[in-house]
């Protein structure tokens, strides 16, 4: 992790929420709105109503209808101008402001054609072009004071039989922003995680508890530096707060019993849902955000009581020194 990822993810508060990327409805500034009022990092939404999915987003038509080349030109996302605007009236006080780009890996899996030469050969000249295509708004958000997290979605990488080369793939997402993280809504292949040792890391704990190796790899990742984004609530919302805050406790007590201290995992934790929200309804994704709101509310008061009785028990450490007089 460079000095420059470290420092502008170092300001995030513990525990701040933030959205995966894509949100329900076709009203690029109602999306925006909710985003600004609901969220403690600003995200630009991606509305599958006006942009497409995921992949159609990025590739202008479905994948079995086109081929692909670096001259490609993608559009903006249509909530992108109101966003702008938003962040630069109303900028984060932490100056942090997420983007999110559908990762070249993923983009190459849904252009293959089974049984070809894998696509993932030229998923770095799909990371270049995704580079060069985003270039523009970190600029602009730059221009108005942000620091941008790069954060770069790859549902599909638990899908490819072979992963050679897909670290030096991501070389150029690397770069572009101020920091780069994955967004992981599959089984994470931790071996690889560990190696690309990204500055951010979002992965789904409701589909996908963490498991011994799961642990092992987080607690390395958290050691160095890296953010960790837990996905601790359906995109339904399903189950509430009182779940997803079981979901939170359960995984960091795991990383924590790897021998991390449990501030530090906080000070290093944000909440998400498992993924994006954009195929579900406006009330399912009203409900997210509420339960992410308050999970962040119960973690920081139940650390905000941990440093307490912390600080309680060193006082009666201090009270039982010889020779110390503790009368006034």
């Amino acid at each position: 992790m460079s000095r420059q990822a470290r420092a502008v993810l170092d300001r995030l508060p513990p525990h701040a929420t933030m959205g995966v990327g894509s949100l329900p409805g076709g009203d690029p500034d109602a999306a925006v709105r909710h985003v600004m009022e609901s969220y403690d990092i600003p995200f630009c939404p991606q509305l599958p109503a006006l942009d497409g999915n995921m992949i159609d987003e990025w590739l202008g038509v479905p994948p079995g209808r086109c081929g692909w080349s670096p001259e490609r030109d993608r559009k903006q996302a249509r909530a992108w101008d109101a966003f702008l605007a938003a962040v630069g009236a109303t900028p984060p006080g932490h100056s942090v402001v997420k983007l999110q780009v559908t990762g070249p890996v993923t983009l190459c899996w849904a252009l293959e054609e089974r049984g070809s030469e894998p696509a993932v050969m030229f998923a770095r000249d799909v990371a270049e072009w995704l580079a060069s295509s985003v270039r523009p708004q970190i600029d602009a958000l730059s221009d108005r004071g942000m620091d941008c997290l790069l954060v770069v979605d790859e549902p599909a990488l638990d899908l490819l039989p072979v992963r050679r080369g897909l670290v030096e793939a991501w070389e150029p997402l690397r770069r572009v922003g101020s920091a780069w993280g994955l967004h992981l809504c599959c089984a994470p292949p931790w071996k690889l995680v560990e190696e690309a040792s990204p500055d951010f890391l979002n992965i789904d704990l409701v589909h996908h508890p963490l498991d011994d190796k799961a642990t092992v790899s987080l607690g390395n990742l958290l050691r160095t530096g890296t953010t960790v984004a837990w996905g601790v609530t359906p995109t339904s919302a399903v189950g509430g707060p009182a779940i997803a805050t079981r979901t939170l406790e359960g995984a960091i007590a795991q990383v924590v019993g790897r021998g991390l201290d449990q501030d530090d995992v906080a000070r290093r934790s944000v909440l998400t849902a498992s993924c994006g929200t954009g195929a579900n309804s406006l009330r399912e994704e009203s409900s997210v955000a509420a339960t992410l709101r308050c999970v962040a509310a119960i973690a920081s008061q139940r650390a905000g009581e941990s440093l307490m009785a912390h600080d309680e028990s060193k006082g009666r450490e201090w009270s039982g020194v010889a020779g110390v007089d503790h009368k006034p």
